[in-house]
């Protein structure tokens, strides 16, 4: 386990955290509100939207909310359209939350020994949820996991990804 990849990472894990950067959580409350969000709005619960370029853009982590890790431009004013037609409202998150990144071979078995990957992301993009007591936002990516930690769990979660992954790359 890594604060960067690279290879031999005990458990065949390499954690990168990323730089603090601007995040928004849009908060529409009213359920009749989702239908008039637009079309390619992440509706269903646990669903996500992807950036032109493959990067995740919005997530559907909870009944009426929605992440947004680093905004576009065109994300954030179509935030704040919808905010102004009163539909919901753009909270500004910035240093709530801790995107962290987890690769390799041993990023699963890593994973699914805090939470059933199985049960959280089956028929789902993403899912917020406890991990290791800390509340995460967990994806999967093209060849691993991103995760989005309260900032105040960030030093805990990953001091017990660290025992874990030397526990589990001894077998």
């Amino acid at each position: 386990m890594s604060s960067g990849p690279h290879a031999g990472a005990p458990g065949g894990v390499a954690v990168t955290v990323h730089d603090p950067a601007k995040c928004l959580e849009f908060v529409a409350p009213r359920a009749s509100d989702l239908a008039a969000l637009g079309p390619g709005w992440p509706a269903a619960p646990g669903a996500l939207r992807r950036a032109a370029d493959g990067r995740i853009e919005l997530l559907h982590i909870a009944s009426g909310r929605w992440l947004a890790p680093e905004p576009s431009a065109a994300l954030s004013a179509s935030l704040a359209a919808r905010a102004a037609e009163g539909l919901g409202a753009v909270v500004d998150v910035e240093g709530k939350w801790c995107r962290l990144t987890l690769a390799g071979e041993g990023a699963a078995r890593l994973l699914a020994s805090g939470a059933s990957l199985a049960g959280v992301l089956a028929a789902r993009d993403c899912a917020l949820l406890k991990l290791f007591d800390a509340p995460v936002v967990l994806a999967r990516e093209a060849d691993a996991f991103a995760a989005w930690v309260q900032a105040s769990y960030l030093a805990s979660l990953r001091a017990t990804l660290e025992a874990v992954a030397r526990r589990n790359a001894r077998g």
